[in-house]
């Protein structure tokens, strides 16, 4: 059954990334969404995507800017995205600048 299926509120962990990739993407039927992003041991900076998908297959940026957000500091940060129903959803780390960061993800849907 996908994530979010039962019209509550639902939340799965994404996993850790060490270095440039995605998580597995979590099947997902939510129009609502928030990631939490938790970075520890950074650098300078780390630029995360949050990115959707229709068909499971093909992955796009969830930013209406079609922009990337970069994170400075350690700690959680929230990034909730509204009205954007998909198929799918997966955390991308896109650039570490310095150190050997964690990027970990969790997802929250409804």
């Amino acid at each position: 059954m996908p994530f979010g299926y039962d019209s509550g509120f639902d939340v799965v962990a994404l996993g850790t990334l060490t270095a440039v990739g995605v998580t597995p993407a979590q099947a997902t039927t939510g129009a609502d969404m928030t990631f939490q992003v938790t970075v520890a041991d950074i650098g300078t900076n780390v630029v995360v995507r949050f990115e959707g998908s229709l068909d499971g297959t093909n992955y796009f940026n969830l930013s209406s800017t079609n922009t990337d957000t970069t994170i400075t500091a350690n700690g959680t940060y929230g990034y909730a995205l509204a009205g954007c129903p998909v198929a799918s959803a997966r955390l991308r780390l896109v650039s570490v600048s310095a150190g050997t960061p964690s990027v970990t993800g969790v997802l929250g849907t409804r």
